[in-house]
């Protein structure tokens, strides 16, 4: 039998369920127990991810900041999804994905590397007084269209 969330929440808090939920839940029940806090965050945290990606698609990649000591800067826990705003299209001069404080595109020159990290391909962004070298999964969440060659 298949319970749904709301049912087996009501069943670990003790509430009053149909016994024929009661009888199929016995192993829900089990697996919950055995549960470290580490494994039910890791659960959550994955289910939350898929719900999202579900609702917005263009999600390119997440950035979680845990739970240790000093690694959120005296958050308990951040989590970022990044939509996708461009795809790389060749070396050449891409607009930013997002418009700067005044609505202007800041322009950047995008070149491929012949490096990997992490078997994801690495690339040289240049813009007005910046430089800085993203994966591919980064590069997509930053860049929008392509307008140009390289200058």
């Amino acid at each position: 039998m298949n319970l749904s969330r709301r049912q087996s929440l009501g069943l670990l808090a003790g509430a009053v369920i149909p016994p024929t939920v009661v009888v199929g839940a016995a192993p829900l029940v089990a697996v919950a127990t055995k549960m470290t806090p580490q494994e039910r965050y890791d659960f959550h945290l994955a289910e939350l991810k898929k719900a999202a990606e579900e609702i917005e698609p263009m999600i390119g990649r997440w950035h979680v900041s845990g739970l240790a000591e000093g690694e959120t800067g005296g958050c308990a826990l951040i989590i970022t999804a990044f939509r996708v705003t461009g795809r790389y299209q060749g070396d050449g001069l891409y607009e930013r994905g997002k418009p700067n404080w005044n609505g202007v595109f800041t322009r950047y020159n995008v070149r491929l590397l012949d490096h990997r990290i992490d078997d994801e391909r690495l690339f040289e962004v240049r813009g007005p007084g910046e430089r800085m070298q993203l994966i591919e999964s980064n590069l997509n969440t930053f860049i929008g269209r392509k307008v140009g060659a390289l200058s």
